[in-house]
């Protein structure tokens, strides 16, 4: 086995066997790659890795590495860290599976809360038999921020659910089934006629704490608030604020720490959900074939798809 079929592997949070696992997956389409632990010492020797959220210091020590694949769509775990080399190339997965299981977790977190499910699960516990309010859906307004790979899968599934949808991103986007803003005015826009705000941006120095207490002071009264992107995208304290005057739910997957710290008050607060970031995980199965294509492209000195803009972020 050349060092050329060695490819480093660091899955931050995931089972001991999640190494098999993705290798025997991988190995379906190419049966010479060979996944090393990014601690091992044979890591040193690997010009590819397939990582998430890695050690910088540890990344640091390998000097043959030259391209990094993200175990996931977003890449701020690795690209993030100001000591972050920019002579590293990195990679995204882009995968329809991951699309529909976010789309999947956004359409359940929505409909759950306009037909109260909650409420009824009490009412049953208490053996209270009788209708509760509903929230019609064709008088609420949706407003989606960010509406890139997974963003516009899931604004096209709720507009086939017969949502009203408004989709945000830093810039213009033609050709959608629903309507787009851009820019701060667009941004602010959605920001004052949204009763529905979902957050599926990448995590940028542009994007941290864009949901902050001047975001939720120009909200509507009665909102729900979504986050599936990152924790970072919210300042934590203002959201906690304003649970107790505008938001009605607030429904969050991603945290500024995760995992969520046990004595957060997060945990206790009524018109707070707390997932524990599972809204669209990484399938090996369905990630294998674009991964090893990848990282057969690298190896032949060709440009895989999904290449990161370092200067961007995403």
């Amino acid at each position: 086995m050349s060092n050329n079929d060695l490819v480093a592997f660091f899955n931050k949070g995931s089972e001991k066997d999640d190494i098999i696992k993705w290798e025997k997956n991988l190995n379906k389409w190419n049966k010479n790659i060979k996944l090393v632990p990014l601690e091992s010492k044979s890591a040193k020797d690997c010009s590819i890795a397939l990582l998430w959220k890695p050690s910088i210091d540890r990344l640091l020590e390998l000097k043959k590495l030259s391209s990094i694949i993200s175990l996931g769509q977003g890449v701020d775990h690795i690209i993030n860290y100001e000591k972050f080399p920019k002579s590293i190339s990195v990679y995204r997965i882009v995968d329809p599976y991951m699309a529909k299981s976010m789309s999947h977790w956004v359409i359940l977190s929505i409909l759950n809360y306009i037909r109260d499910y909650d409420g009824y699960r009490l009412q049953q516990k208490k053996k209270i038999y009788k209708p509760r309010k509903l929230i019609d859906f064709k008088s609420i307004k949706i407003g989606i921020y960010g509406i890139g790979e997974i963003g516009k899968v899931v604004a096209n599934d709720l507009v086939n659910l017969g949502f009203e949808v408004f989709g945000w991103s830093k810039n213009k986007k033609e050709n959608l089934t629903f309507e787009s803003f851009s820019n701060i005015d667009g941004f602010r826009y959605i920001n004052a006629n949204s009763d529905i705000h979902v957050c599926l941006l990448p995590l940028t120095k542009a994007t941290k704490h864009i949901f902050d207490k001047s975001f939720f002071s120009r909200m509507k009264t009665g909102v729900c608030f979504i986050n599936a992107g990152r924790g970072d995208h919210v300042v934590e304290n203002d959201l906690l604020e304003y649970c107790k005057t505008k938001i009605n739910l607030a429904i969050l997957d991603v945290f500024s720490r995760e995992p969520l710290n046990k004595e957060h008050a997060f945990w206790d607060k009524k018109n707070v959900v707390v997932w524990p970031h599972v809204s669209a995980e990484t399938n090996s199965e369905t990630c294998a074939k674009q991964v090893s294509e990848a990282i057969k492209s690298i190896h032949m000195k060709k440009i895989p798809m999904n290449k990161i803009n370092l200067n961007l972020g995403y």
